[in-house]
């Protein structure tokens, strides 16, 4: 997952994976600027699976069947 720590989107986003979320990739863009800009991440949160980008807070079901995890 794209995003920053001062985005209330991507901090909700966190909250639905509550402790299980530091399992997760996360690049926070304002660390780490040209990593964003090199994956096109236009917003926050943004998520990168297979190569695509899906921008947007995501449900857990769509993240499962996109990353095909749990199914």
């Amino acid at each position: 997952m794209y995003g920053t720590e001062w985005c209330s989107h991507c901090q909700n986003q966190k909250a639905l994976f509550g402790r299980s979320f530091k399992y997760l990739n996360f690049v926070d863009c304002d660390l780490d600027k040209n990593e964003c800009l090199r994956n096109d991440v236009k917003g926050y949160p943004t998520w990168r699976i297979n190569g695509n980008n899906y921008p947007g807070k995501q449900s857990i079901y769509k993240l499962s069947t996109l990353t095909k995890c749990g199914t």
